[in-house]
This record gives structure tokens, C-alpha cells and sequence, in this order.
């Protein structure tokens, strides 16, 4: 398969909440756990047997089941998510963890357990702060969880299966980084508007027949190379982004993205997880709390400044668009301090507000042209 029968082949998964993979998953009798953040170790569902099912809001058409119980001030990911849960359209999973990304998320978990009918339903709590001190919290919290899963599906994860679950997650890994490094050439042979899209798709279908197909895709996309008439190269970092058509509106305006450093993008990946004696559960857990930080996370926003900086200047871009759904708070807070910190560094900085499943290509191009203008691009 070449290169753009693959990105169609993704563009499939991503559309809409059920897609063929995951349809032949169930129809061969597997599980599917839901889940909303890359705190949440998906690892240890890989290990029970389960597909690890990342909740996003394609498909929906409006947000009006979930604005029924919840607040206009919650964002509209979120609202979009639960009203697919309300109408069935996620009947598909066997179970969701939640965990409290944000107070809207922490809403949306309430809704999953009294009006949302999935067999099995798992809260994590997951400290605020990626430091030595509180990872013994987190470590506790993952173990219960696996128990949990092993209690209510009869089953036991033995440390073998932790381990296989490493190996090819860590598998999924190792091709995403490669894909990235073919991002830092000077003629990219792919798009942040289709890179975005396979990373989503990731998430979405079991990971030995996603490696398989970006084995193809990255076999392809070595010996092509991309446009140079790109008027700039930037970095699209922020709150959750799940829509290619978004970073298509950027880039259109002559804004290449080279890195997209966002939940479904490579921040939801990161490094591989070091191999090792003893406990397995252990080193998934280490991976998964001291990641790259997004902003629900305190006391670690230096280390956010620097990973941008390194990132900038790793793909060489010129700018960075920080984009972030209306009524997010901790991404608002974030968004404010990292436009100052960007500034104090040189780095030309875009802030953007969006709504979800909005199409706002019309505000984004005035926005990327002018911004490109100001930066002499």
C-alpha cells in the first residue's frame, strides 16, 4: 500500500465513533476499554486482552444530549463525547476508566456511571504534580485498577502479559518518532494535517495492525520528499486536538506543522518505556506520570518550556500556534504564561480559541495570515 491509500485507509478509522477495525475486534470476540487521557496506562487493557479506546467526539452531529447535563461552560469535547454515550453510539465498549483530567472530565465520569450503561467503570485518581514524592499515589491507584479488571473480567494479568503489552505499544512508539523525524527534513513528505491523522488513528484500532500499516506508510514516505513553498514551519501545541480539517485551515494559509504537541498528537506517545527487571506495572506507570506534561499538571512548567524550545529548534520552525478549546481552564492558565515565557525567548507565538466540531477555517486563515505577516513570512 502506498502512501495515500494508507492515509485514506485512516481517514476511515478516525470519521466516526466505530470503524473496521475495531468492528472485526468485536466480531472475533474481543473487549474494548474506553478512556479519555494518556495518564491512564493503556498498557495494562492491552495486557487483560482488551483494544484500548481513546473517546473523542467524531461522529456527532451536535452536543444537545450532553448539554442536557452539563453546563454551557463546559467544553465542547466534552459535551460532544457524552452525548455520543447518551445515544448509544459507544455501546460498543465493555468498559471506560475516567480520571480527573479537568472538573469538566470529572463531570463527564459522573454521567458515564449513573446514566451511561457500560458493564465496567473505573475512576483513576491521578496526582497533580509529576514528582518523586506523590508517584507511589499514582503506582497504588494503576494496581487497584488492574485488580479491578482482573476481579470483574475473571481474568489475571500475569507480568509476562505486562510485558508483551510494552513491547508493542513501545512498537507504536518507535514508528511514530521515525514519522516525526521525517517531519525535521526541509521538504517534509507529509502534512501536519495528515501526520495528525494517523496519530489519532493510533488510538483508535488494535496497535499490531496499526504498526503494520505505518510500516508501509514510513517504507513510502522515505523515499518521497514534500512542498517547499511552505511560507513558515511551526509547532501546534495546546489542549486536545482530534481535527485534522483544523491544522488543514492552518496550514493552508502557507503555515506548515511539522510537530503537533497535543493530546492525539505526540505528546499522547512520547519516549519508549525503558526495559527492565521486576515489576512491569511499575516502569508503565513511571512512563506514564512523568511524561510530557500537559497543563493539568502543576510544578512542572519549566520543564513544558523547555520541551517547547527543544522542539522548536529540533524541527526548525519558526513559530508556535497554541490553540485551545473555549472554557479550558487549565489550558487558558498555560496558554497566558507560556505567550510571555515564548516571547522572553524570541519565539513568535500564536494564541488561538476554538470551539470543537466548529469549522473555523474562515477565523483561522485571517488569524495565520496575519501572523505570518507580522512575522515577515
Amino acid at each position: 500500500m502506498g502512501k495515500n491509500e494508507i492515509l485514506d485507509t485512516l481517514r476511515e478509522v478516525i470519521e466516526r465513533p466505530r470503524n473496521a477495525y475495531l468492528d472485526r475486534w468485536r466480531g472475533n470476540g474481543g473487549k474494548v476499554m474506553g478512556y479519555y487521557c494518556s495518564y491512564i496506562p493503556e498498557e495494562v487493557f492491552t495486557a487483560a486482552g482488551f483494544l484500548p479506546y481513546r473517546l473523542r467526539g467524531a461522529g456527532s452531529k451536535d452536543s444537545s444530549d450532553g448539554d442536557a447535563y452539563m453546563s454551557s461552560r463546559i467544553c465542547t469535547f466534552v459535551r460532544h463525547t457524552v452525548s455520543l454515550a447518551l445515544r448509544n453510539e459507544l455501546d460498543f465498549l465493555d468498559g471506560v476508566v475516567l480520571m480527573q483530567n479537568c472538573d469538566h472530565i470529572r463531570r463527564a465520569a459522573d454521567i458515564f456511571a449513573k446514566k451511561v450503561k457500560v458493564p465496567f467503570n473505573s475512576f483513576l485518581s491521578v496526582p497533580r504534580a509529576p514528582q518523586e514524592r506523590l508517584f507511589q499515589w499514582y503506582l497504588d491507584e494503576v494496581r487497584r485498577l488492574k485488580s479491578e479488571i482482573e476481579s470483574f473480567f475473571g481474568l489475571t494479568v500475569t507480568n509476562a502479559d505486562l510485558e508483551k503489552a510494552i513491547e508493542l505499544h513501545n512498537a507504536t512508539r518507535e514508528r511514530i518518532a521515525r514519522l516525526y523525524e521525517l517531519r525535521k527534513r526541509d521538504r517534509p513528505p507529509i502534512t501536519g494535517e495528515e501526520a495528525l491523522g494517523v496519530t489519532i488513528a493510533a488510538h483508535l484500532m488494535p496497535k499490531g495492525e496499526f504498526n503494520n500499516l505505518i510500516d508501509d506508510l514510513l517504507i513510502d514516505l522515505d523515499g518521497k520528499s514534500g512542498n517547499d513553498t511552505y511560507r513558515a514551519r511551526i509547532i501546534v501545541t495546546g489542549s486536545e486536538m482530534d481535527d485534522p480539517e483544523y491544522i488543514a485551515s492552518i496550514e493552508k494559509q502557507g503555515a506548515l506543522s511539522v510537530a503537533e504537541i497535543a493530546c492525539f498528537g505526540q505528546r499522547s506517545f512520547g519516549d519508549l518505556i525503558p526495559a527492565g527487571d521486576g515489576d512491569s506495572l511499575e516502569r508503565i506507570a513511571r512512563h506514564k506520570f512523568f511524561q510530557i506534561p500537559c497543563a493539568r499538571m502543576v510544578e512542572c512548567f519549566d520543564e513544558q518550556v523547555e520541551m517547547l524550545k527543544n522542539t522548536v529548534r529540533d524541527f526548525n520552525a519558526h513559530a508556535i500556534i497554541f490553540q485551545r478549546i473555549k472554557f479550558c481552564d487549565p489550558w487558558a492558565g498555560d496558554g497566558h504564561s507560556l505567550y510571555w515565557r515564548m516571547k522572553q525567548e524570541g519565539i513568535p507565538f500564536l494564541s488561538l480559541e476554538r470551539e470543537y466540531k466548529v469549522p473555523a477555517a474562515g477565523q483561522v486563515g485571517t488569524r495565520v495570515q496575519a501572523f505570518l505577516e507580522q512575522m515577515g513570512k
